[in-house]
């Protein structure tokens, strides 16, 4: 599964904690939500609690004020139950919404779409429910009269279908009509047009960024970021998982190549010992071929755990040397190695390995004559040049092939896999006329 892929599940599917690049780095009451992806249902329960709680510090505030104040209670609840009412709906509706798209698991740009038109949704139908709870309560307490906060601390209630009377109010004094120079200047100031618009445009702003915020708006912005944030965290765990399986997969190679070595040198050298007393020339000719052979593959051995690449040219050597030596102990081999490429980036000890398992379980087991072919060449795919190896034998096949633990073959694919992902391949056919063909194919690269 992709990275992309990944995130997107994790994203619709998961109530759990973000990862600790991705969440957020307080864990008070009112950020908690942070924590978790966003448009979740337990963001969005986080959410809802911290909202209510703090509207609840608000609204207890408000009253204990009111009561200092000697204001009317039931004039106050005029103001402040449809704001309340009409907040927690703006704040509450459309991320509501929000949450039941994101469980539909859209695609990225219908996704996007549905989601700001679910916030614009919850947005309006809070409006209607403002609207409707100040006229409600307007009518259940002061008949449908404005109600207004009034210097002084106290609350009145102004019927609009009654003119004002001008007049002279009890303790208000009234100004003479001849104001000062500077009362004049400031009264202009105050009814300047510029001035005006000026404090317009702050009020609209503030009011619009306070909506704004409590509709969702930020959380939407935020939801896009933490989805980026995400695919770059799973992007980073899959490259440290591909890493910690090369790393295990040389580390099995390794303790592989140490337990086949000295089993293969013991059988070689048995072979060397009954061989030079009837003969001599034969026995000459398997020390000669195992020398070649320790050389080209020894040097692939040691640098086995450090180096994630090895050369075709040297595994090319190390495989004609072994099957040379193979060919000293069972003169009824036959082998041949050709390559269309001179040298290219091999990982270590891969071709040796197939050419091992070959011998194994196809010409070991079989009564009579049988050849070993090693190939490489260059081929196309998708219009990527890759490096294709074979190596084919004609020996007993499947059916007949011994049994083995196959954790050469294992290691092979563990390591392509690590290495290349689904760009390179281990694939074993059986041959029509008997045998096995061992085929691996990676990107060539030099």
């Amino acid at each position: 599964m992709s990275a992309t892929t990944r995130m997107r599940t994790a994203l619709h599917t998961s109530e759990q904690l973000l990862p600790a690049e991705v969440a957020a780095k307080s864990e008070t009451w009112l950020t908690r939500a942070r924590s978790y992806p966003v448009f979740s249902r337990t963001w969005f329960r986080y959410r809802a609690q911290a909202w209510l709680g703090l509207f609840a510090i608000v609204d207890l505030l408000v009253v204990l004020i009111s009561l200092l104040i000697g204001a009317d209670l039931s004039k106050a609840a005029v103001v402040f139950v449809p704001l309340t009412l009409g907040g927690t709906a703006l704040h509450l509706i459309g991320p509501a919404i929000a949450v039941w798209v994101r469980k539909q698991a859209y695609a990225s740009k219908k996704e996007a779409v549905l989601l700001t038109l679910a916030l614009l949704l919850g947005g309006l139908l809070s409006y209607g429910i403002f609207s409707g709870s100040n006229y409600l309560t307007k009518y259940l307490v002061v008949g449908g009269k404005d109600v207004s906060f009034a210097v002084g601390g106290t609350i009145s209630a102004t019927d609009k279908s009654e003119p004002k009377k001008v007049g002279t109010s009890p303790g208000v004094s009234v100004r003479p009509a001849q104001a000062s120079e500077q009362d004049q200047e400031v009264k202009k100031i105050e009814q300047s047009p510029a001035l005006k618009i000026i404090m317009q445009g702050f009020s609209m702003l503030f009011i619009g960024g306070v909506i704004t915020y409590t509709a969702g708006a930020v959380d939407l912005w935020y939801f896009f970021r933490q989805k980026k944030r995400l695919i770059e965290a799973v992007r980073q765990q899959e490259l440290k998982a591909a890493q910690e399986a090369r790393r295990e997969a040389e580390l099995r190679l390794s303790v592989l190549a140490a337990q086949v070595e000295p089993h293969f040198l013991f059988n070689t050298l048995a072979g060397v010992r009954s061989a030079i007393l009837t003969e001599p020339h034969r026995a000459t000719a398997i020390v000669d071929h195992l020398v070649d052979y320790l050389r080209a593959t020894i040097p692939q051995m040691r640098s086995d755990g450090s180096s994630a690449q090895g050369r075709l040219k040297q595994q090319l050597e190390a495989a004609a040397a072994y099957l040379g030596l193979m060919q000293a102990r069972i003169p009824r081999l036959s082998y041949s190695v050709d390559s269309e490429v001179s040298d290219a980036a091999l990982p270590p000890l891969m071709l040796i390995s197939l050419v091992e398992n070959a011998v194994k379980h196809g010409v070991e087991p079989k009564v009579g004559a049988v050849h070993i072919a090693v190939q490489a060449k260059k081929i196309q795919q998708d219009s990527v040049d890759m490096l294709e190896l074979t190596v084919a034998d004609n020996g007993v096949g499947f059916a007949a092939a011994s049994s083995g633990t196959g954790i050469g073959l294992a290691n092979i694919h563990e390591r392509l896999a690590s290495m290349y992902g689904a760009r390179a391949s281990l694939v074993l056919k059986a041959r029509a006329d008997g045998g096995v063909a061992a085929t691996i194919l990676l990107p060539l690269e030099a």
